[in-house]
């Protein structure tokens, strides 16, 4: 996985984040880092735990909403932030899309890592993904 491939864009009221990458998983996997960047500095996230999940959805917008909302999830239930993701497959199959990503991180813990914006949930408003001939480039906002 490459460095950093995201940013912040201006937003008047939530938090836009436009990420890139050679292919979609890669772009996916930056759009995740930047939901976490948004809760916390990643970059005090040490990799003590990992985790594998799978995702299907019917097309890749929806794809990208439950991938990001599954990873909203585990933060909201289980505590966890990560500073590693990486997909590792992005499938057409059967009229669905599937995705698998690693994901390595640890329990948030205030003492360690800072606050940094609430993300109430994935929005579909002005989402974008938009493949290009040497790029992916995608673009969503986190409801705060």
């Amino acid at each position: 996985m490459s460095n950093k491939g995201y940013e912040f864009l201006e937003h008047i009221s939530d938090v836009q984040v436009r990420s890139w990458g050679p292919n979609l998983k890669e772009a996916f996997s930056q759009a995740a880092l930047g939901l976490f960047d948004t809760i916390t500095e990643i970059k005090n996230v040490e990799m003590k735990l990992s985790k594998s999940i799978k995702i299907t959805s019917e097309d890749k917008e929806s794809l990208l909403f439950d991938f990001l909302t599954e990873l909203l999830y585990l933060f909201d239930t289980e505590d966890l932030v990560f500073s590693y993701i990486e997909v590792l497959k992005i499938k057409k199959e059967t009229g669905n899309f599937s995705l698998e990503a690693s994901l390595k991180g640890d329990i948030y813990d205030p003492e360690k890592h800072s606050i940094g914006t609430e993300v109430k949930a994935i929005t579909y408003s002005y989402m974008k993904i938009e493949e290009l001939q040497e790029k992916v480039v995608i673009e969503v906002i986190f409801d705060i």
